[in-house]
Protein backbone atom coordinates (compact mmCIF):
# COMPACT_ATOMS: atom_id res chain seq x y z
CA UNK A 1 0.00 0.00 0.00
CA UNK A 2 1.52 3.58 -0.88
CA UNK A 3 0.73 5.18 2.75
CA UNK A 4 3.74 4.90 5.78
CA UNK A 5 2.33 4.29 8.77
CA UNK A 6 4.08 8.34 9.57
CA UNK A 7 3.07 10.61 7.01
CA UNK A 8 5.16 13.84 8.17
CA UNK A 9 2.16 15.34 9.50
CA UNK A 10 3.14 18.89 11.28
CA UNK A 11 1.23 21.40 13.29
CA UNK A 12 2.16 24.54 11.89
CA UNK A 13 0.30 27.88 12.41
CA UNK A 14 -3.56 27.87 13.12
CA UNK A 15 -5.28 29.65 11.64
CA UNK A 16 -8.21 31.97 14.00
CA UNK A 17 -11.35 31.40 12.57
CA UNK A 18 -13.96 29.28 13.49
CA UNK A 19 -14.20 25.24 11.55
CA UNK A 20 -17.36 25.06 8.93
CA UNK A 21 -18.47 21.59 7.79
CA UNK A 22 -14.65 21.12 6.19
CA UNK A 23 -12.78 23.66 8.45
CA UNK A 24 -13.40 26.33 6.14
CA UNK A 25 -14.94 29.91 7.95
CA UNK A 26 -18.56 29.76 7.34
CA UNK A 27 -18.96 32.37 4.30
CA UNK A 28 -22.13 34.15 4.04
CA UNK A 29 -24.54 31.77 2.03
CA UNK A 30 -28.14 31.87 0.70
CA UNK A 31 -30.81 30.91 2.44
CA UNK A 32 -31.07 26.71 2.54
CA UNK A 33 -33.22 25.59 -0.46
CA UNK A 34 -36.91 24.65 0.29
CA UNK A 35 -35.77 20.95 0.91
CA UNK A 36 -33.71 21.78 3.37
CA UNK A 37 -35.79 24.55 4.99
CA UNK A 38 -38.47 22.48 5.68
CA UNK A 39 -36.59 19.38 7.00
CA UNK A 40 -34.94 22.47 9.61
CA UNK A 41 -38.23 23.24 10.46
CA UNK A 42 -39.75 19.89 10.80
CA UNK A 43 -36.30 18.94 13.31
CA UNK A 44 -37.41 22.17 15.13
CA UNK A 45 -40.81 20.48 16.03
CA UNK A 46 -38.75 17.43 17.70
CA UNK A 47 -37.26 19.44 20.12
CA UNK A 48 -38.57 19.09 23.85
CA UNK A 49 -37.16 22.19 26.02
CA UNK A 50 -33.60 21.76 23.49
CA UNK A 51 -33.37 18.46 23.52
CA UNK A 52 -34.48 15.27 21.47
CA UNK A 53 -36.38 12.91 24.01
CA UNK A 54 -36.75 9.57 22.91
CA UNK A 55 -39.99 8.53 24.01
CA UNK A 56 -40.12 4.67 22.75
CA UNK A 57 -37.31 4.59 26.04
CA UNK A 58 -38.00 7.69 27.94
CA UNK A 59 -34.33 9.30 27.82
CA UNK A 60 -32.86 12.45 26.29
CA UNK A 61 -30.91 11.62 22.86
CA UNK A 62 -28.11 14.24 23.51
CA UNK A 63 -25.70 12.67 21.07
CA UNK A 64 -29.25 12.94 18.32
CA UNK A 65 -29.46 16.45 20.12
CA UNK A 66 -25.93 17.64 18.93
CA UNK A 67 -26.74 16.14 15.43
CA UNK A 68 -30.11 18.65 15.19
CA UNK A 69 -27.91 21.76 16.53
CA UNK A 70 -25.24 20.95 14.01
CA UNK A 71 -27.79 20.64 10.63
CA UNK A 72 -29.24 23.85 12.01
CA UNK A 73 -25.95 25.54 12.35
CA UNK A 74 -24.70 24.32 9.09
CA UNK A 75 -28.08 25.92 7.47
CA UNK A 76 -27.90 29.08 9.10
CA UNK A 77 -31.14 28.76 10.46
CA UNK A 78 -33.37 29.01 13.28
CA UNK A 79 -30.66 30.55 15.87
CA UNK A 80 -33.10 30.99 18.51
CA UNK A 81 -33.15 27.09 18.28
CA UNK A 82 -29.87 26.66 18.28
CA UNK A 83 -29.16 29.05 21.42
CA UNK A 84 -31.69 26.58 23.18
CA UNK A 85 -30.15 23.37 22.00
CA UNK A 86 -26.47 24.68 23.43
CA UNK A 87 -28.51 25.90 26.59
CA UNK A 88 -29.73 22.79 27.48
CA UNK A 89 -26.67 21.12 26.65
CA UNK A 90 -24.32 23.16 29.31
CA UNK A 91 -26.57 21.67 31.63
CA UNK A 92 -25.71 17.98 30.32
CA UNK A 93 -22.20 17.67 29.89
CA UNK A 94 -21.67 14.83 32.17
CA UNK A 95 -24.64 13.82 31.41
CA UNK A 96 -23.36 13.03 27.68
CA UNK A 97 -19.63 12.53 28.26
CA UNK A 98 -19.32 10.40 31.03
CA UNK A 99 -21.56 7.47 32.83
CA UNK A 100 -23.48 10.00 34.62
CA UNK A 101 -25.07 8.73 37.95
CA UNK A 102 -23.86 4.97 37.02
CA UNK A 103 -20.10 5.62 36.08
CA UNK A 104 -19.04 9.15 36.73
CA UNK A 105 -15.48 8.28 36.53
CA UNK A 106 -16.19 7.32 32.60
CA UNK A 107 -14.86 9.13 30.39
CA UNK A 108 -16.36 8.86 26.37
CA UNK A 109 -13.74 10.21 23.82
CA UNK A 110 -16.09 10.28 20.74
CA UNK A 111 -18.78 12.14 22.89
CA UNK A 112 -16.31 14.52 24.38
CA UNK A 113 -14.78 15.35 21.00
CA UNK A 114 -18.22 15.63 19.40
CA UNK A 115 -19.99 18.06 22.27
CA UNK A 116 -16.40 19.71 21.95
CA UNK A 117 -17.06 20.32 18.52
CA UNK A 118 -20.66 21.66 18.62
CA UNK A 119 -19.66 24.38 20.90
CA UNK A 120 -17.13 25.38 18.95
CA UNK A 121 -19.04 25.69 16.09
CA UNK A 122 -21.45 28.10 18.32
CA UNK A 123 -18.38 30.55 18.76
CA UNK A 124 -18.46 29.15 22.73
CA UNK A 125 -15.74 28.39 25.15
CA UNK A 126 -14.87 24.68 24.79
CA UNK A 127 -12.42 25.08 27.50
CA UNK A 128 -15.32 26.41 29.95
CA UNK A 129 -18.31 24.50 28.83
CA UNK A 130 -21.11 24.01 31.80
CA UNK A 131 -18.45 24.22 34.20
CA UNK A 132 -16.48 21.25 31.98
CA UNK A 133 -12.87 21.56 30.03
CA UNK A 134 -14.12 19.44 27.26
CA UNK A 135 -10.98 20.35 25.41
CA UNK A 136 -8.65 19.21 28.22
CA UNK A 137 -10.64 16.44 29.00
CA UNK A 138 -10.77 15.17 25.17
CA UNK A 139 -6.91 15.01 25.26
CA UNK A 140 -6.59 13.29 28.64
CA UNK A 141 -8.30 10.37 26.08
CA UNK A 142 -5.76 10.72 23.78
CA UNK A 143 -3.30 7.85 23.50
CA UNK A 144 0.41 8.97 24.48
CA UNK A 145 2.32 6.24 23.77
CA UNK A 146 2.67 3.07 22.21
CA UNK A 147 1.27 1.94 18.84
CA UNK A 148 -1.94 3.26 20.07
CA UNK A 149 -0.50 6.82 20.30
CA UNK A 150 -2.92 9.05 19.02
CA UNK A 151 -6.19 7.18 19.68
CA UNK A 152 -8.90 8.59 21.35
CA UNK A 153 -10.22 5.68 23.78
CA UNK A 154 -12.72 5.48 26.20
CA UNK A 155 -12.36 5.30 29.66
CA UNK A 156 -14.91 2.66 30.65
CA UNK A 157 -15.34 -0.46 33.05
CA UNK A 158 -17.22 -1.65 30.42
CA UNK A 159 -14.41 -1.30 27.42
CA UNK A 160 -13.17 0.77 25.12
CA UNK A 161 -15.62 1.03 22.10
CA UNK A 162 -13.97 4.03 20.69
CA UNK A 163 -13.83 3.89 17.05
CA UNK A 164 -12.97 6.09 13.51
CA UNK A 165 -16.26 8.50 13.97
CA UNK A 166 -15.18 9.35 17.22
CA UNK A 167 -11.98 9.55 16.58
CA UNK A 168 -12.97 12.09 13.73
CA UNK A 169 -14.48 14.33 16.23
CA UNK A 170 -11.92 14.53 18.68
CA UNK A 171 -9.55 15.39 15.49
CA UNK A 172 -12.04 18.15 14.97
CA UNK A 173 -12.46 19.97 18.74
CA UNK A 174 -8.45 19.47 19.47
CA UNK A 175 -7.68 20.85 15.66
CA UNK A 176 -9.69 23.88 16.55
CA UNK A 177 -8.26 24.42 19.85
CA UNK A 178 -4.81 24.68 18.57
CA UNK A 179 -4.14 21.29 21.08
CA UNK A 180 -0.02 19.96 21.04
CA UNK A 181 -2.37 16.70 20.88
CA UNK A 182 -4.16 17.37 17.60
CA UNK A 183 -1.50 16.08 15.11
CA UNK A 184 -0.90 12.60 16.93
CA UNK A 185 -4.35 12.52 16.68
CA UNK A 186 -4.47 13.16 13.00
CA UNK A 187 -1.81 10.63 12.32
CA UNK A 188 -3.89 8.13 14.10
CA UNK A 189 -6.91 8.64 12.16
CA UNK A 190 -5.00 7.96 9.26
CA UNK A 191 -3.92 4.44 10.54
CA UNK A 192 -7.67 4.08 9.67
CA UNK A 193 -7.60 5.07 6.06
CA UNK A 194 -7.21 1.75 3.68
CA UNK A 195 -5.44 1.90 0.52
CA UNK A 196 -8.04 2.25 -1.86
CA UNK A 197 -8.83 5.91 0.01
CA UNK A 198 -12.00 4.71 2.03
CA UNK A 199 -11.57 4.50 6.35
CA UNK A 200 -12.61 1.95 8.16
CA UNK A 201 -14.90 2.21 11.18
CA UNK A 202 -13.61 0.07 13.39
CA UNK A 203 -9.86 1.55 14.45
CA UNK A 204 -6.64 -0.75 15.34
CA UNK A 205 -2.87 -0.10 15.79
CA UNK A 206 -1.89 -1.39 12.58
CA UNK A 207 -2.84 0.76 9.03
CA UNK A 208 -6.10 -0.90 7.39
CA UNK A 209 -4.68 -3.17 4.88
CA UNK A 210 -2.04 -4.48 6.59
CA UNK A 211 -2.43 -8.86 7.63
CA UNK A 212 -5.16 -8.13 10.70
CA UNK A 213 -6.76 -5.07 9.50
CA UNK A 214 -8.78 -5.88 6.58
CA UNK A 215 -11.92 -4.34 7.46
CA UNK A 216 -12.96 -2.57 4.39
CA UNK A 217 -14.31 1.08 4.30
CA UNK A 218 -17.27 2.52 4.97
CA UNK A 219 -19.33 5.83 3.82
CA UNK A 220 -20.24 7.36 7.06
CA UNK A 221 -16.64 6.44 8.37
CA UNK A 222 -14.80 8.23 5.35
CA UNK A 223 -16.84 11.18 5.38
CA UNK A 224 -17.06 11.59 8.49
CA UNK A 225 -13.08 11.50 8.38
CA UNK A 226 -12.72 13.62 5.55
CA UNK A 227 -14.76 16.47 7.26
CA UNK A 228 -12.25 15.71 10.19
CA UNK A 229 -8.72 16.22 7.88
CA UNK A 230 -10.34 19.25 6.57
CA UNK A 231 -10.86 20.77 9.57
CA UNK A 232 -7.33 19.97 10.58
CA UNK A 233 -6.26 21.45 7.57
CA UNK A 234 -7.93 24.53 8.09
CA UNK A 235 -5.81 24.71 11.58
CA UNK A 236 -2.48 24.35 10.59
CA UNK A 237 -1.93 20.51 9.75
CA UNK A 238 -0.07 19.91 7.03
CA UNK A 239 0.56 16.71 5.01
CA UNK A 240 -2.82 16.42 4.21
CA UNK A 241 -4.01 16.54 0.52
CA UNK A 242 -3.27 13.58 -0.90
CA UNK A 243 -5.40 11.94 1.96
CA UNK A 244 -8.37 14.28 1.73
CA UNK A 245 -8.07 13.93 -2.28
CA UNK A 246 -8.40 9.73 -1.83
CA UNK A 247 -11.09 10.10 0.56
CA UNK A 248 -12.94 12.00 -2.10
CA UNK A 249 -12.25 9.54 -4.36
CA UNK A 250 -13.69 6.65 -2.69
CA UNK A 251 -16.67 8.46 -1.90
CA UNK A 252 -17.23 9.27 -5.43
CA UNK A 253 -16.44 5.63 -6.85
CA UNK A 254 -18.93 4.57 -4.49
CA UNK A 255 -21.71 6.79 -5.49
CA UNK A 256 -24.82 4.99 -7.42
CA UNK A 257 -26.20 5.97 -10.37
CA UNK A 258 -29.44 6.81 -8.93
CA UNK A 259 -27.06 9.16 -6.83
CA UNK A 260 -27.23 7.53 -3.52
CA UNK A 261 -24.82 5.92 -1.01
CA UNK A 262 -25.15 2.74 0.74
CA UNK A 263 -23.87 1.83 4.41
CA UNK A 264 -24.17 -1.76 5.05
CA UNK A 265 -25.60 -2.67 1.53
CA UNK A 266 -28.80 -0.46 2.06
CA UNK A 267 -29.32 2.61 -0.08
CA UNK A 268 -30.29 5.72 2.93
CA UNK A 269 -30.60 8.84 3.15
CA UNK A 270 -28.47 9.40 6.57
CA UNK A 271 -25.08 7.84 4.45
CA UNK A 272 -26.17 10.21 1.58
CA UNK A 273 -26.82 13.13 3.31
CA UNK A 274 -23.45 12.88 5.35
CA UNK A 275 -21.49 12.31 1.53
CA UNK A 276 -23.69 15.05 -0.11
CA UNK A 277 -22.75 17.54 2.22
CA UNK A 278 -18.94 16.39 2.66
CA UNK A 279 -18.66 16.49 -0.95
CA UNK A 280 -20.32 19.33 -1.58
CA UNK A 281 -17.45 21.35 1.34
CA UNK A 282 -14.70 20.12 -1.28
CA UNK A 283 -16.14 21.43 -4.32
CA UNK A 284 -17.60 18.19 -6.26
CA UNK A 285 -20.75 19.85 -5.99
CA UNK A 286 -22.51 18.35 -9.39
CA UNK A 287 -22.01 14.40 -7.54
CA UNK A 288 -23.31 16.03 -4.10
CA UNK A 289 -26.55 17.63 -6.35
CA UNK A 290 -26.74 13.81 -7.51
CA UNK A 291 -27.37 12.88 -3.67
CA UNK A 292 -29.11 15.45 -2.82
CA UNK A 293 -31.60 14.60 -5.39
CA UNK A 294 -31.97 11.34 -4.85
CA UNK A 295 -32.78 12.38 -0.92
CA UNK A 296 -35.58 14.98 -2.28
CA UNK A 297 -37.33 11.49 -3.19
CA UNK A 298 -37.42 10.33 0.01
CA UNK A 299 -38.58 13.78 1.98
CA UNK A 300 -42.37 14.24 2.71
CA UNK A 301 -43.27 17.20 0.94
CA UNK A 302 -47.27 18.65 0.70
CA UNK A 303 -47.61 16.46 -2.46
CA UNK A 304 -46.56 13.54 -1.40
CA UNK A 305 -48.02 13.50 1.97
CA UNK A 306 -51.72 14.66 0.44
CA UNK A 307 -54.09 11.80 1.56
CA UNK A 308 -51.19 9.66 3.75
CA UNK A 309 -50.94 9.19 7.47
CA UNK A 310 -47.80 11.54 6.74
CA UNK A 311 -49.71 14.62 6.52
CA UNK A 312 -48.44 16.95 9.63
CA UNK A 313 -45.00 15.98 9.28
CA UNK A 314 -44.10 17.81 5.89
CA UNK A 315 -39.66 18.13 6.08
CA UNK A 316 -39.54 15.13 7.72
CA UNK A 317 -36.86 12.87 5.42
CA UNK A 318 -37.08 8.44 5.47
CA UNK A 319 -34.26 6.67 5.92
CA UNK A 320 -35.45 4.34 2.65
CA UNK A 321 -37.67 3.87 0.59
CA UNK A 322 -39.35 1.11 3.28
CA UNK A 323 -39.59 3.48 5.82
CA UNK A 324 -41.19 5.86 3.49
CA UNK A 325 -43.71 3.67 2.24
CA UNK A 326 -44.60 2.76 5.86
CA UNK A 327 -44.60 6.29 6.92
CA UNK A 328 -47.07 7.23 4.33
CA UNK A 329 -49.31 4.13 5.27
CA UNK A 330 -49.00 3.87 9.12
CA UNK A 331 -47.43 7.40 10.19
CA UNK A 332 -44.42 7.86 12.38
CA UNK A 333 -45.16 6.16 15.48
CA UNK A 334 -42.95 6.24 18.32
CA UNK A 335 -40.60 3.21 18.13
CA UNK A 336 -40.35 5.16 14.10
CA UNK A 337 -39.65 8.43 14.99
CA UNK A 338 -35.90 8.20 16.49
CA UNK A 339 -35.04 6.51 12.89
CA UNK A 340 -36.75 9.97 11.28
CA UNK A 341 -34.88 12.25 13.33
CA UNK A 342 -31.85 10.68 12.59
CA UNK A 343 -32.19 10.66 8.97
CA UNK A 344 -33.82 13.85 9.21
CA UNK A 345 -30.58 15.66 11.05
CA UNK A 346 -27.87 14.14 8.94
CA UNK A 347 -29.89 14.07 5.13
CA UNK A 348 -30.56 18.31 5.72
CA UNK A 349 -27.44 19.61 4.91
CA UNK A 350 -27.17 16.96 2.12
CA UNK A 351 -29.94 18.29 0.57
CA UNK A 352 -29.07 21.59 0.82
CA UNK A 353 -26.69 20.45 -2.09
CA UNK A 354 -29.51 20.30 -4.60
CA UNK A 355 -28.68 22.05 -7.63
CA UNK A 356 -30.64 24.94 -8.45
CA UNK A 357 -32.17 25.42 -12.13
CA UNK A 358 -30.54 25.43 -15.09
CA UNK A 359 -31.08 25.69 -19.24
CA UNK A 360 -27.41 23.85 -20.50
CA UNK A 361 -26.78 24.83 -24.01
CA UNK A 362 -26.90 21.92 -26.34
CA UNK A 363 -24.94 21.28 -29.60
CA UNK A 364 -25.08 18.27 -31.85
CA UNK A 365 -24.61 18.01 -35.82
CA UNK A 366 -26.31 20.66 -37.51
CA UNK A 367 -26.39 18.44 -41.10
CA UNK A 368 -27.82 14.82 -41.65
CA UNK A 369 -26.86 12.09 -39.71
CA UNK A 370 -27.84 8.93 -40.28
CA UNK A 371 -30.05 6.58 -38.58
CA UNK A 372 -28.41 4.55 -36.71
CA UNK A 373 -25.43 5.76 -36.32
CA UNK A 374 -23.59 7.59 -33.35
CA UNK A 375 -23.99 10.77 -33.11
CA UNK A 376 -21.93 13.46 -30.27
CA UNK A 377 -23.72 15.56 -28.25
CA UNK A 378 -22.09 18.60 -26.17
CA UNK A 379 -23.81 20.01 -23.25
CA UNK A 380 -22.46 23.35 -21.18
CA UNK A 381 -23.83 24.77 -18.04
CA UNK A 382 -23.69 21.50 -15.96
CA UNK A 383 -22.22 22.15 -12.39
CA UNK A 384 -18.58 20.47 -11.82
CA UNK A 385 -18.98 16.36 -11.58
CA UNK A 386 -22.79 16.73 -12.14
CA UNK A 387 -24.23 13.55 -13.74
CA UNK A 388 -25.75 14.01 -17.38
CA UNK A 389 -28.98 11.91 -18.89
CA UNK A 390 -28.40 12.31 -22.55
CA UNK A 391 -31.35 11.08 -24.77
CA UNK A 392 -32.02 10.83 -28.41
CA UNK A 393 -35.62 10.26 -28.83
CA UNK A 394 -36.09 7.22 -30.14
CA UNK A 395 -33.16 6.55 -30.21
CA UNK A 396 -30.58 6.10 -27.57
CA UNK A 397 -29.68 7.61 -23.79
CA UNK A 398 -26.65 7.45 -22.24
CA UNK A 399 -25.30 8.54 -18.47
CA UNK A 400 -22.32 11.00 -18.02
CA UNK A 401 -20.50 13.33 -15.73
CA UNK A 402 -19.43 16.55 -16.59
CA UNK A 403 -16.07 17.35 -16.66
CA UNK A 404 -14.15 20.63 -14.26
CA UNK A 405 -15.38 23.06 -16.57
CA UNK A 406 -19.10 21.79 -16.85
CA UNK A 407 -18.88 20.24 -20.12
CA UNK A 408 -20.90 17.07 -20.81
CA UNK A 409 -20.04 14.89 -23.93
CA UNK A 410 -21.56 12.03 -24.97
CA UNK A 411 -22.35 9.47 -28.01
CA UNK A 412 -25.61 8.35 -27.92
CA UNK A 413 -27.07 6.04 -31.04
CA UNK A 414 -29.90 8.43 -33.11
CA UNK A 415 -33.14 6.53 -34.23
CA UNK A 416 -33.65 4.71 -37.20
CA UNK A 417 -36.24 6.85 -38.90
CA UNK A 418 -36.22 9.89 -40.76
CA UNK A 419 -37.09 13.21 -38.99
CA UNK A 420 -36.00 15.50 -36.91
CA UNK A 421 -35.57 14.48 -33.14
CA UNK A 422 -35.07 16.00 -29.71
CA UNK A 423 -31.78 15.54 -28.47
CA UNK A 424 -32.50 16.32 -24.44
CA UNK A 425 -29.59 16.75 -22.09
CA UNK A 426 -30.99 16.47 -18.17
CA UNK A 427 -29.25 17.00 -15.12
CA UNK A 428 -29.18 16.00 -11.40
CA UNK A 429 -32.92 17.30 -11.57
CA UNK A 430 -35.65 17.61 -13.79
CA UNK A 431 -35.54 21.07 -14.19
CA UNK A 432 -32.23 21.27 -14.98
CA UNK A 433 -32.35 20.55 -18.43
CA UNK A 434 -31.18 21.52 -22.07
CA UNK A 435 -32.16 20.53 -25.77
CA UNK A 436 -31.48 20.61 -29.49
CA UNK A 437 -32.51 19.40 -32.60
CA UNK A 438 -30.86 16.72 -34.94
CA UNK A 439 -31.98 15.61 -38.65
CA UNK A 440 -31.79 11.82 -39.07
CA UNK A 441 -31.88 10.66 -42.37
CA UNK A 442 -32.82 6.51 -42.59
CA UNK A 443 -29.79 4.40 -43.50
CA UNK A 444 -31.27 2.52 -46.40
CA UNK A 445 -33.63 4.37 -48.27
CA UNK A 446 -33.90 4.09 -52.46
CA UNK A 447 -34.94 6.88 -54.59
CA UNK A 448 -35.91 7.79 -58.24
CA UNK A 449 -32.81 8.58 -60.59
CA UNK A 450 -32.53 9.18 -64.30
CA UNK A 451 -30.21 10.86 -66.83
CA UNK A 452 -31.14 13.31 -69.36
CA UNK A 453 -30.79 10.54 -72.67
CA UNK A 454 -30.77 6.99 -72.43
CA UNK A 455 -28.00 6.88 -75.49
CA UNK A 456 -25.26 9.78 -75.57
CA UNK A 457 -21.71 9.71 -78.20
CA UNK A 458 -18.71 9.86 -76.73
CA UNK A 459 -16.80 12.08 -74.84
CA UNK A 460 -20.18 13.85 -74.84
CA UNK A 461 -22.22 15.26 -71.52
CA UNK A 462 -25.22 14.35 -70.23
CA UNK A 463 -27.62 15.86 -67.22
CA UNK A 464 -28.01 13.44 -63.84
CA UNK A 465 -31.20 14.15 -62.32
CA UNK A 466 -32.72 12.63 -58.99
CA UNK A 467 -35.25 13.31 -56.38
CA UNK A 468 -36.96 12.19 -52.73
CA UNK A 469 -34.30 13.09 -51.02
CA UNK A 470 -33.88 14.84 -48.13
CA UNK A 471 -33.92 18.82 -48.41
CA UNK A 472 -30.12 20.03 -47.88
CA UNK A 473 -28.97 16.24 -48.38
CA UNK A 474 -25.16 16.33 -49.59
CA UNK A 475 -25.23 14.31 -52.78
CA UNK A 476 -22.30 11.93 -54.65
CA UNK A 477 -22.27 11.26 -58.04
CA UNK A 478 -20.70 7.90 -59.26
CA UNK A 479 -19.80 7.02 -62.95
CA UNK A 480 -17.94 3.95 -64.19
CA UNK A 481 -16.89 3.12 -60.50
CA UNK A 482 -15.54 6.92 -60.24
CA UNK A 483 -16.56 10.04 -58.30
CA UNK A 484 -17.74 12.47 -60.71
CA UNK A 485 -19.74 15.11 -58.93
CA UNK A 486 -21.48 16.25 -55.68
CA UNK A 487 -24.06 18.77 -54.26
CA UNK A 488 -26.73 19.43 -52.16
CA UNK A 489 -30.87 18.15 -52.79
CA UNK A 490 -33.08 21.51 -53.14
CA UNK A 491 -35.37 22.41 -50.42
CA UNK A 492 -37.79 20.00 -52.35
CA UNK A 493 -35.28 17.09 -52.19
CA UNK A 494 -34.08 17.24 -55.94
CA UNK A 495 -30.55 17.32 -57.17
CA UNK A 496 -29.67 18.38 -60.51
CA UNK A 497 -25.88 18.08 -62.33
CA UNK A 498 -23.90 17.71 -65.71
CA UNK A 499 -21.58 14.71 -66.17
CA UNK A 500 -19.16 13.37 -68.97
CA UNK A 501 -19.47 10.48 -70.15
CA UNK A 502 -15.63 9.66 -71.52
CA UNK A 503 -14.53 7.93 -74.46
CA UNK A 504 -15.57 4.09 -73.47
CA UNK A 505 -18.29 2.79 -75.42
CA UNK A 506 -21.40 0.76 -74.25
CA UNK A 507 -24.50 0.57 -71.02
CA UNK A 508 -22.88 2.51 -68.54
CA UNK A 509 -24.72 2.74 -64.76
CA UNK A 510 -25.09 5.95 -63.01
CA UNK A 511 -25.29 6.02 -59.17
CA UNK A 512 -26.38 8.84 -57.10
CA UNK A 513 -25.59 8.45 -53.56
CA UNK A 514 -27.38 10.57 -50.37
CA UNK A 515 -25.96 10.96 -46.79
CA UNK A 516 -24.80 7.01 -47.03
CA UNK A 517 -23.81 4.73 -49.36
CA UNK A 518 -27.05 2.70 -49.02
CA UNK A 519 -29.54 5.98 -49.76
CA UNK A 520 -29.31 5.71 -53.67
CA UNK A 521 -30.78 6.19 -56.81
CA UNK A 522 -29.20 4.54 -60.51
CA UNK A 523 -29.98 5.15 -64.00
CA UNK A 524 -28.05 3.72 -67.14
CA UNK A 525 -27.33 4.97 -70.18
CA UNK A 526 -25.67 3.84 -73.75
CA UNK A 527 -22.32 5.43 -75.07
CA UNK A 528 -22.03 5.34 -78.60
CA UNK A 529 -19.97 6.66 -81.30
Amino acid sequence: MKHPLRRGIVATAVVALGAGLLGAAPAAQAAPNSYAYSAARWLDDQLTDGVVHNEQYDFDDLGLTIDVFLALHDLETRTATQQRIVEALASKVDEYTTGGSFAPDDRYAGATGKLASAVQEAGQDATSFGGVNLVQRAEERVVTEGTSAGRASDLSEYGDFSNTIGQAWVVRALSTASSSRAASTVEYLLKQQCADGGFRVSMADEQCGTPGAEQGPTVDATAFALQALGVAREHGISGLDDDVAEATDWLLRTQAADGSFSDGGTANTNSTGLAAATLRAVGQVGRAGAAASWIVSKQVTDAKAEDTALGNEIGAIAYDDAALQTGLEKGIPVEARDQWIRATAQAAVGVDAQLPPATFTVTAPTGYVAGGSTVAVRATGLASGEKARVVLAGGGAVSVFANADGLATASVKAPARTGTVRATVTGSRSNRVGSTSVRVLAASARFPASVGATSVKVNGKVRVNARGLAAGEPVRVYYRSRYVATGTASSTGRFTTVIGVGPATGRKTVFVRGLTDTRQGTATLTVVR
